[in-house]
C-alpha cells in the first residue's frame, strides 16, 4: 500500500478519499492522532491519483468531491481539531490501523511471556534465554526467545511501543512475510551478536535487537526505493542512534543496568543492509 497524502481534518481526506473510489481508484483513510493518510492500495494508481490529488488541491471546494461522500454513502465527520474526545473505539481503531496480523502476535507473545515470567521467574528465563554452548544445543528455539524475554514493564513498553509503529510500518506497505523475515534476520544475529560479545553468557533479553533493526530497515528502504510511500522522520534516527551513543557510553548502566549495545548496534546494522538490498530489488523488480 503506498501513501498518497494526509490531511489535518477528517472531513476533507473523507471528501478526497470518495472521489477517488467514484472514479474507481481503490484507498483507505489511516487514521493517526494528528493526521489523516490518504493509503492507495494499487501501486499503478499512484500516477492518476497524484494528478487528481493536484486538482484537489487547486480547487477542493469544488462540488463534485463533496458530493463524493453522498454517493458512496460515508457521513463526514467533524475535523481533527473540533474533536474534543476519542472514544476507546476510535483509540483502538487507530491503533490497529498502525499494524497487522503479525505485529499483534508479536507484541502478545512478548506480553503474554513477561506476565509469565513475573508469575514463576526463573524457570522462564532458563527455558527462553540464549543458549552457552551453540553447537552443542538441540533447543534451537533459544536462539530465537531471548527477544522475548522482557525484565521490567518499563522494558517491555518502550520495545512494543517502537515495534508497533515501525514493524507495523512494514507490515501494512509491504506484507507480513517482509516483516517476518526482517524480525527473523534482526533477532537471531542480534542475539547471536550479544551472547558473543558477553562471552558466550545468555543473561540479555529483549525485543530492543529487533527495533533497531526495524528502524534500519525503515530508515533506508526508502531512500534506496524513493518510490515506496513512507519516510522515516530524521529526529527518531537522531534519537534512536544518540540512545545507542548513551549506551555505550555506559553513564546509565547504574541506574537502568548494563544495556544489551551489542545486540542494539548488530540488529541497526542488519536492518541496513536489509533496507539498503530489499529496496534497490524492489525498486528494479517493481519497475519492470
Amino acid at each position: 500500500m503506498i501513501e498518497l497524502a494526509a490531511f489535518q481534518e477528517h472531513r476533507v481526506a473523507l471528501a478526497f478519499s470518495d472521489y477517488l473510489k467514484t472514479i474507481g481508484i481503490h484507498n483507505t483513510i489511516e487514521v493517526e492522532p494528528d493526521r489523516f493518510a490518504i493509503i492507495l492500495y494499487r501501486e499503478e494508481d499512484t500516477d492518476r491519483a497524484e494528478q487528481e490529488l493536484n486538482k484537489f488541491l487547486a480547487n477542493p471546494q469544488d462540488m463534485r468531491y463533496w458530493q463524493a461522500s453522498w454517493q458512496t454513502g460515508q457521513v463526514i465527520k467533524e475535523s481533527l481539531d473540533s474533536q474534543s474526545n476519542i472514544g476507546f473505539k476510535q483509540v483502538f481503531a487507530n491503533l490497529w490501523a498502525r499494524s497487522g496480523v503479525l505485529t499483534l502476535i508479536i507484541s502478545l507473545i512478548c506480553v503474554g511471556v513477561y506476565l509469565v515470567f513475573a508469575a514463576v521467574g526463573r524457570p522462564v528465563f532458563e527455558a527462553l534465554n540464549y543458549p552457552q554452548d551453540i553447537k552443542h544445543t538441540q533447543e534451537y528455539w533459544r536462539l530465537l526467545t531471548p527477544v522475548f524475554i522482557h525484565f521490567n514493564f518499563a522494558h517491555l513498553l518502550f520495545n512494543l511501543i517502537w515495534w508497533w509503529d515501525l514493524g507495523g510500518l512494514i507490515e501494512r506497505t509491504q506484507s507480513k512475510m517482509q516483516l517476518l523475515g526482517v524480525f527473523l534476520a534482526t533477532a537471531l544475529l542480534s542475539n547471536l551478536g550479544q551472547s558473543l560479545a558477553f562471552g558466550n553468557a545468555n543473561n540479555f533479553g529483549g525485543l530492543s535487537g529487533v527495533v533497531y533493526g526495524l528502524l534500519g530497515y525503515v530508515w533506508l528502504y526508502p531512500l534506496a526505493n524513493p518510490k515506496v510511500g513512507f519516510r522515516l522522520n530524521t529526529a527518531i534516527v537522531a534519537f534512536m542512534i544518540g540512545w545507542l551513543v548513551v549506551g555505550y557510553s555506559g553513564i546509565l548502566d547504574n541506574i537502568i543496568g548494563k544495556m544489551a549495545n551489542d545486540a542494539h548496534l548488530i540488529g541497526l546494522l542488519t536492518g541496513i543492509i536489509l533496507g539498503c538490498g530489499f529496496g534497490l530489488l524492489h525498486r528494479f523488480t517493481q519497475s519492470k
